[in-house]
């Protein structure tokens, strides 16, 4: 009887193993397309520069979630 349960045992864990690293692979796979997403295409650091530059030369608007004094 033991004998069996053993054979079951290392089938069901096997099968444990193999949904463990398909879990690890896919879980892989999402972070690294979520890194490309939002990291991997960063602006170069002239086309921050020139937005930071065309930022200050507007000048400081109020925003909206201020209140403004009369």
């Amino acid at each position: 009887m033991e004998a069996n349960v053993n054979a079951t045992g290392g089938r069901s864990r096997t099968r444990l193993r193999r949904e463990i690293l398909a879990a690890l692979v896919v879980k892989t796979a999402l972070l690294a397309g979520l890194w490309w997403l939002f990291f991997a295409q960063a602006p170069s650091k002239d086309t921050v520069a020139r937005g930071i530059g065309v930022h200050l030369a507007a000048g400081a608007e109020p925003s909206s979630h201020q209140e403004q004094q009369p």
